[in-house]
């Protein structure tokens, strides 16, 4: 053995090895049993009940926002347009993505990124026209004072 903490020792029953004097101090532990379980990949414990339908409906909605913005606000514009003079209830485009959106939903999210698209070129506009502004009155004092 080269000293404490630099090999791992072997416990009593053989299995493994007992915690370094550093991982203790750091308080690394490894997992017991009687722990509980960790979640699966979707999430869920292997025995827990479904879950409540306004958490299924609100994964749907994150998911159908997320299906939207992938698809482009110009596009699901049109879409939305085409739908509604057609008299649709439900927004058909993203179907093959098992999501049903009703028109409402789809309404909503056009006004949402609308006025989310105008906040993020409000002030890239208001700065470029600011120093268009200051570059005409520049312009104009130098050509006052070249006169």
């Amino acid at each position: 053995m080269l000293g404490l903490g630099l090999t791992p020792r072997s416990t009593k029953s053989g299995r493994g090895s007992t915690a370094s004097p550093l991982s203790r101090l750091l308080g690394w532990q490894k997992h017991r049993r009687g722990w509980r379980e960790e979640p699966s990949a979707a999430g869920l414990l292997p025995d827990d009940d479904p879950l409540p339908a306004i958490v299924v409906r609100a994964r749907e909605d994150a998911r159908s926002r997320r299906a939207l913005a992938r698809l482009g606000y110009v596009k699901v514009r049109s879409y939305y347009q085409r739908y509604k003079r057609q008299g649709r209830e439900i927004f058909p485009a993203l179907q093959h993505q098992r999501l049903a959106p009703t028109m409402d939903f789809v309404r909503d999210w056009l006004a949402v990124e609308r006025k989310r698209i105008l906040a993020r070129a409000r002030w890239p506009f208001l700065v470029t026209m600011l120093v268009t502004i200051i570059a005409g009155i520049v312009f104009a004092a130098v050509a006052r004072v070249l006169e």
